[in-house]
């Protein structure tokens, strides 16, 4: 089996969830999140390490299930239906978030895994590079080619994208090696930059586009190979 996967299950009949539950830890997953409703999917979501979720469409309220899935879009998380529902209008209402699999109960383990399985298949080796980050207590995540460069800052890091500055607490170094991305240099002990966005470059500093960054001489010969080769 490839590598466990920390799967968040979300059924509002607790039988039902207990079942999948086991199923899932049968097949060697671990399952340490369960939500009966929409709130405590969100906030699994939101703020642990999901790797892998289980949605059922229709909650207590209606069909929530859809919304989590298109949360779990934005957040770069795979999932799969598992639903009494296969009428046409809640079918095509699933397609639009593009989930792994979409299976029908009642089921048996052996589709569920299959549903698993042609989930993380369908996923691209290719997808974008992101990081994820604590902002009070939630998980953000941002596209690492959206970042211009971080700024260490006592114990924060300030994190400046294409669209906003985050603050986290963390070593510079600690966030760094979150991610992987060969296009992220480091230049200074308190900055590291997108090399796609620099404009220019003396052999003291680095222009990325209204921001200015110093080279140290610690880093000069790395960076200005790199820059320069």
């Amino acid at each position: 089996m490839a590598t466990p996967l920390n799967i968040l299950v979300v059924e509002d009949e607790s039988l039902i969830a207990e079942m999948v539950r086991v199923m899932l830890e049968d097949m060697g997953h671990r399952v340490p999140f369960v939500a009966y409703n929409y709130k405590t999917a969100a906030r699994f979501l939101e703020e642990e390490e999901v790797g892998f979720a289980v949605f059922d469409i229709n909650l207590k309220e209606g069909s929530e299930g859809i919304d989590l899935a298109k949360m779990a879009n934005e957040m770069n998380i795979p999932f799969m239906f598992l639903t009494s529902y296969s009428d046409k209008a809640t079918i095509d209402a699933a397609k639009v978030t593009k989930p792994g699999a979409y299976v029908i109960k009642p089921f048996s383990e052996e589709e569920l895994y299959s549903g698993i399985e042609m989930s993380l298949m369908h996923l691209s080796p290719k997808k974008e590079s992101i990081v994820k980050i604590k902002d009070g207590h939630r998980n953000i995540v941002i596209k690492t080619a959206d970042i211009i460069f971080a700024k260490a800052d006592n114990v924060y890091v300030e994190i400046y994208t294409t669209s906003k500055r985050h603050l986290v607490r963390q070593s510079l170094t600690a966030f760094t090696e979150s991610f992987s991305c060969r296009d992220f240099i480091r230049v200074h002990r308190s900055f590291v930059v997108n090399k796609n966005f620099i404009t220019t470059h003396s052999r003291s500093s680095i222009q990325l586009g209204d921001f200015e960054v110093p080279i140290s001489r610690t880093y000069k010969e790395d960076v200005l190979l790199q820059l320069e080769g």
